[in-house]
Formats: C-alpha cells, structure tokens, sequence
C-alpha cells in the first residue's frame, strides 16, 4: 500500500515508521521544508513539504507523488496550539483539500476525544453525541465529517503521551498540577501512548477500518486517582484541588471513553495503562525527569535512599552491605534485580541477548526502583553508560562514587566469572583503564561523594558514606 501521511509529527512520524517497517510505501508531509530535510536525512521513508492549509500546494503536491497511486492518505497535522482559525485552516480545509486531491484514497482523520463534551463521569463510545461547545471542538467534528462523506475513517486520540512528552507527569513535578473539580477527585483522565497511538493509525488504514473510532487505554483512572500513585513514585506532595479551567481550549469534559470497538477490531495497546508506561517504556519516566532536572525551575526532592556507583570491583555490594547495616536500611543490588527477573545470570543474559540487551534489563531494574524509600542501592558499574538512567539516578538518592585504581580492581576481579565485560584476549587491567577513562567524567558528575578507597578498609568507606548522607538529608530537611 501506498500512503501518505499529512503531518510527521509525534504520533505521524511513528505511524510512518510502523507502515514503513510492514513493507507500505509511505510519504510523509511536513509543513516545512526543513522539517522535511530533516525526516529525509535520518528515514528510510520519503518526506515532502507541504501547506496542506493550501488548495494550490496539495494539488500541486498530489501531481509531483502521483494522484492515483495513493491508496490511502492520514491527517494527522497539529494546528501548532492555534486557536479556531487555525482549526480550520488546518483540520477543516487540509482535510477538505487531501479529499479533494487524492479523491481514489482511503482517508483517514485523526481527531481528539476532546469532542465528546459529557461531564458526568459516565463511558461515552462511538455512538455516544458528540456535541462540541467550544468553536474549536466543532472544527474538529467538521474536519472528521468530511473524511467520514469520503467513507473514510475517523480516529479520536486520547491524551497522547510518549517520551519527552507527558504533561500528567510534567505538571506534577513542576507543581502546575491541580485536582479539578468532581468532589475533590478530579476528572478522568482518558490517555494513549504514543506508539500505541501510532499502531492503531496504521491498523486502521491497513485494514480500511470505516467510521470512527476512539483510541485511548484500557487505563482511565481520576486525577486524584492517578495523581496519588505519582506522588508515591517521585516523593512529591499531592497537589491541590480546584475548580475546573474555564478557559481550557476545548473545555473541561469528565467522561470515560470506551476502546471496546477497537478491540474488538484487533487492536490492543501496547502499554495497557499509564502506569504500566511508567514501568515498561525506557525512556518515558527519565525524559520527564530530565526535563525538569535540567529546566531549573523546581528543585526536585531526592527519594531517600543511598547510591553507590563506580566500576566493577569497587566494592558497591560490600560496602552498601555495611552501610545498610549501620542505618538499618536494605541493600538494593540493581544486578540481583536483573538476574531475578530475567531467570538467567549475567552471563547467560550477555551470551543471548548481548550487552545492549542486559542494558535494557539494568535500566528496567533503575526504574523498578522509583518510589523505594530506605534503599542502599548498590549499582552496576556500567549503569552511567545509558543517558536515560542518569535523570533516574539522580532523583534516586543521595550518591557516593566509591573509586579505585585499575590495577587493585582487576586483582579483585580476576577471578570472579561473573563479569562479562572483563571476558576476551584483552588484558583485564587495561580494560578497566580503558572503562574508567570512558566512565570517569560520568560519575564525577553524578556523584555528590567521592571517595577513593585504596586506603580504607570496608567499614570506613561505609561510615564516609554514612555521615556524608545523613548530613546532606538533614540539610534537605530544613
């Protein structure tokens, strides 16, 4: 099949990929010129600039990729947070204009959930009125009429989120968030992840789905609801309750959107709930972390545990014994977590999988761990290797670098067969020269202690590590 995809943007470069990957031809269309260099530099798939706001540029378009070789064609362009005019210049026109031009193909509009109105906290489905009150959200239902008069289809994405994009989240650690309304449990949230947003897109089109249907998890939770399991996770305080927006775009709506016809359809989410996001998507929770770690507007409480990195043989698991012992907190050892979920020791897991693989479980472990309290974690020495475990990291706990010299380390570890990256020809002292010249800069700037350990026995690294965390939580206390 050959598709276009109005829009490449967050949910539209996805489904791009995903039809791509399953052998269609696609063409995906940006708005600029740059945005589409930029697509053709790095994908696989061709990428075209177009105003599709324009009658004369999707016509001239449709001449340039070919009118009657387009099997189907998805709207999936955003309206770059404008108000009505923008609706229509972009939802109403730009679907009326890709109808028009490429008459032969199946159409598909992306729209928002945000049409249903309702406020009563009842489950609305495809059949339910939706009756827009705001200009804006009957825009929206102007632009699916024309791709349901097409006998095309119409899909109504919930919240989308993804990685680098999560406004639950986002609001909550930088204290924008508030409870709206409904008795002090706020409205339901209705959400859908990137990817599975994208998935549904592309199973729509591919299976020619007609009319319309909503696209959302099988997660809805309130607020409160929500909120509360967040708080537990990132150590943040519930925010308050309020009365709903006024002035929200497409105003403040509290209903349960059904997935029941796209289920049935075929189509399950890969990412059931929110929550299950949370624990499974690699990079969902550290690139929100990250980008209000690095943003400086909010300074993010640290969960109270102890950290200790450094690199194999620096003895983590030896001294995080001692000093969980001392302050009566349980050791965390993130290569237990792995090996206990995974069923398969390190090596077994480097043998069949590779290290790429073992890193995706260790950064699953880092993860497993938001919302512990009372940790000593005990890390691998790779784990700063990975950009998305350093957001995650940091918000952990306090952490010590326990340091030592290549030589003592490749002593201490020569013998142990439990280290795969010490395994080959090359000599394991000049690996561990050669790791630590690579993670250094890493755990420098990672670590609030460091401490280099060749002239301290176990119990005095444990006691340095000891004091320096309690005098940094007692200060965070005041």
């Amino acid at each position: 099949m050959k598709v276009l995809i109005a829009g490449c943007g967050f949910v539209g470069e996805r489904t791009a990929d995903i039809l791509h990957a399953a052998g269609h031809e696609v063409i995906g269309v940006t708005h600029s010129a740059d945005s589409a260099a930029r697509l053709a530099a790095v994908k696989p798939w061709r990428a075209e600039a177009c105003d599709i706001s324009s009658r004369a540029a999707v016509h001239e378009l449709a001449a340039k990729v070919g009118i009657g070789s387009i099997e189907a064609v998805i709207h999936c362009a955003s309206s770059g947070r404008g108000g009505a005019e923008m609706y229509q210049a972009v939802y109403v026109d730009g679907m009326r204009h890709l109808v028009g031009a490429f008459p032969g193909a199946f159409a598909l509009y992306t729209s928002s959930t945000s049409v249903y109105p309702q406020v009563d906290g009842g489950t609305v489905d495809e059949t339910t009125e939706a009756e827009p009150q705001r200009d804006t959200g009957r825009l929206l239902r102007a632009a699916e009429n024309i791709a349901l008069g097409a006998h095309g289809a119409v899909a109504r994405l919930a919240g989308i989120y993804g990685p680098g994009r999560s406004f639950v989240l986002k609001n909550l650690l930088e204290g924008k968030a508030a409870i709206e309304g409904n008795h002090g449990q706020g409205r339901l949230l209705n959400q859908i992840h990137a990817e599975d947003a994208a998935a549904a897109l592309a199973h729509i089109v591919t299976r020619r789905l007609r009319g319309i249907y909503n696209v959302v998890d099988d997660g809805q939770m309130t607020q409160r609801q929500c909120l509360e399991k967040l708080c537990m996770m990132f150590s943040v305080k519930l925010p308050p309750v309020r009365e709903p927006d006024p002035n929200r775009k497409r105003g403040w709506s509290h209903k349960r959107v059904s997935n029941a016809r796209l289920h049935a359809s075929g189509w399950h989410p890969r990412y059931p709930s929110y929550l299950d996001a949370l624990a499974e998507d690699p990079d969902l929770a550290s690139s929100i972390l990250g980008q209000v770690l690095s943003g400086g507007e909010v300074s993010l409480p640290r969960q109270p545990n102890i950290v200790l990195i450094g690199l194999m043989g620096s003895g983590k698991t030896t001294v995080g014994r001692i000093v969980a012992q001392m302050v009566g907190f349980q050791l965390v050892d993130t290569d237990h977590v792995i090996v206990e979920k995974a069923g398969k020791t390190i090596p077994e897991i480097f043998a069949s999988e590779g290290e790429a693989g073992f890193r995706l479980r260790e950064s699953a472990a880092l993860r497993s761990l938001l919302g512990k309290r009372g940790c000593v974690i005990a890390t691998g020495g790779g784990i700063v290797t990975q950009p998305r475990n350093m957001p995650i990291l940091r918000h952990l706990g306090y952490i010590a670098w326990l340091e030592a010299d290549p030589e003592r380390l490749a002593r201490r570890t020569g013998q142990n067969s439990n280290r795969p990256l010490l395994a080959g020809e090359e000599d394991p002292k000049a690996k561990l020269e050669r790791l630590l010249i690579e993670r250094k800069p890493l755990y420098k700037s990672l670590a609030d202690l460091r401490i280099y350990t060749a002239e301290l026995t176990p119990q005095e690294t444990a006691y340095g590590v000891m004091e320096s965390a309690r005098v940094f939580f007692a200060k965070m206390k005041r």
